[in-house]
């Protein structure tokens, strides 16, 4: 159950660098960042069901493991960190939230909407604190470093 999961988080990521029209030599990144990412929320929410825990972690891993594809292959950090959110982005919250709001279910539409605030506000958290580490924490930086260090000796 779990590997069709992964493989529809690595599909659905692709097909979204697809449709945002990312380099083609970066879809496989794209894809892999996107699957990892969705690993780690299913493992949190197996182990500990709180979803915007959940989502806050995958957050950070995948700006994490964006920023080392960035450095790695001399790419902007937002080709791989937009497509590899998407699987966390909750869009079937924003729809049942509409759905309740407009058939007058004010109820369910306040809790759903607070849920989906909850998870937007974890993604963003997620960018934002891993955006804070230094560029030093990424094995491809300090290898290039290294390559700069040595050419200009």
């Amino acid at each position: 159950m779990i590997l069709l999961q992964l493989i529809a988080g690595f599909l659905g990521t692709v097909s979204f660098a697809i449709l945002f029209e990312s380099p083609k030599r970066y879809y496989l990144y794209c894809g892999g960042i996107g699957a990892f990412g969705w690993f780690i929320y299913l493992v949190i929410m197996h182990y500990w069901t709180v979803p915007v825990t959940a989502t806050f972690v995958s957050a950070l891993v995948l700006t994490f493991l964006s920023r080392e594809a960035a450095y790695a292959l001399r790419a902007p950090v937002t080709i791989f960190l937009i497509c590899g959110i998407f699987c966390l982005v909750p869009g079937i919250g924003i729809y049942n939230f509409t759905y309740n709001f407009f058939i007058g279910d004010s109820v369910k539409a306040a809790q759903t909407g607070v849920q989906v605030l909850k998870i937007a506000i974890a993604i963003s958290l997620g960018i934002s604190v891993a955006y804070e580490f230094s560029p030093k924490w990424f094995y491809a930086y300090r290898r290039r470093q290294k390559l700069l260090e040595q050419k200009n000796k």
